[in-house]
């Protein structure tokens, strides 16, 4: 069985489609509410005669007119809403057995454009939990040594003494909250260069993962990575991290290659001075991430 935790259905189902296998097969669940809406009208003409046997006695006709009306009104209102839900779990094991088949899938030396399928230790980051979490406004007081952490940070805003502010710069980088406020602001940038998305380390992979298809929540999946189980995933071979820190920074004199490379040199920056990424490491375009027992 499964235990899906990220997994791409549209790229799933665009994969099955090359693959000739089709698309996924739907269930449809259709909610409906409906009322009736009638209205009419109904009308009755009586009409008498009476009269006389002979012409001594008097005849005559009598006319009388009876309408009667029926009106009803029923308000008309139809809602009709499709719920369409894909069967996941069938197409990733439908995309699985296609790959197998035709022998495409690699779990070691990968080069770009291969379908990569490893499976290793499961390392999650959330930038946005991380941030949240790291900020202690609201719990400042019972933190043990927070308040005297932040004593230490006004005093080193306030103080004029070179000497003196020397030695609260010290105190201030060996304190162990120092470590977590830097964490917070790491974890702002880093929301910033991956908006809306995830970081997940898996054996010598690291993948972005879009938010919109995780399938478990942050807080559950962040206490899952307590677990000593194996991951797997599937994904294809985006490039190669050839050297943890680019170190010719030349390309940035001209205007032109700022444009193209300065996003991508800056993450792998930040990436290798928070030990994300080794030279070797593959950066892989995820299609399903799961455990399996």
């Amino acid at each position: 069985m499964k235990e899906i935790i990220y997994l791409d259905t549209n790229l799933v189902n665009s994969l099955l489609a090359q693959q000739n296998a089709g698309l996924v097969t739907k269930l449809v669940n259709e909610n409906s509410e409906s009322d009736s809406n009638a209205e009419g009208g109904f009308d009755q003409t009586a009409t008498s005669v009476s009269g006389g046997v002979s012409t001594l006695i008097e005849a005559g006709v009598n006319h009388s007119a009876i309408e009667n009306e029926n009106y009803n009104i029923v308000f008309s209102r139809s809602n009709r809403n499709l719920i369409e839900t894909a069967l996941d779990d069938y197409s990733l094991d439908l995309l699985l057995q296609e790959l197998e088949n035709d022998k495409l899938l690699k779990s070691s030396d990968f080069r770009d454009g291969d379908f990569v399928f490893t499976v290793g230790r499961f390392d999650f980051f959330d930038f946005e939990q991380l941030k949240n979490v790291s900020t202690f406004d609201e719990i400042e007081d019972i933190l043990p040594e927070y308040a005297e952490f932040k004593k230490l940070q006004s005093e080193y805003k306030r103080v004029k003494n070179n000497t003196r502010k020397e030695q609260l710069k010290d105190e201030i980088s060996h304190n162990g909250w120092n470590n977590l406020e830097s964490i917070r602001s790491m974890s702002a940038y880093f929301e910033r260069l991956f908006p809306s998305s995830n970081l997940a380390k898996v054996s010598n992979t690291i993948s972005v993962l879009p938010k919109e298809y995780m399938k478990v929540p942050t807080a559950q999946l962040g206490l899952m990575q307590l677990s000593g189980r194996q991951i797997k995933i599937l994904g294809i071979c985006s490039s190669t991290f050839d050297e943890q820190t680019p170190s010719d920074l030349s390309m940035m004199a001209n205007s032109m290659e700022v444009l193209k490379k300065a996003p991508t040199t800056i993450i792998a920056i930040m990436l290798d001075s928070f030990d994300l990424v080794s030279s070797g490491d593959y950066l892989i375009r995820p299609i399903a991430i799961y455990y399996e027992d």
